[in-house]
């Protein structure tokens, strides 16, 4: 199983929402399950940014 099957259209969703600069718009259960699956790490100011796993995730779901 292909680890993007493993997400649903809210997972999604709010990764997009933290590649666009908008990561406090995450609810925290959806933060902290993106932050489980290593999509995403707490940058310094508290904001949430993409791991190379996330913005590989996301590139891939753009094509």
């Amino acid at each position: 199983m292909k680890f993007s099957e493993q997400l649903d259209r809210i997972d999604l969703a709010s990764l997009e929402r933290v590649a666009e600069g908008r990561s406090s718009t995450v609810p925290d259960p959806l933060a902290d399950r993106l932050l489980a699956l290593g999509l995403v790490q707490k940058a310094e100011d508290r904001a949430l940014q993409l791991t190379s796993v996330g913005l590989s995730l996301i590139h891939s779901s753009d094509q």
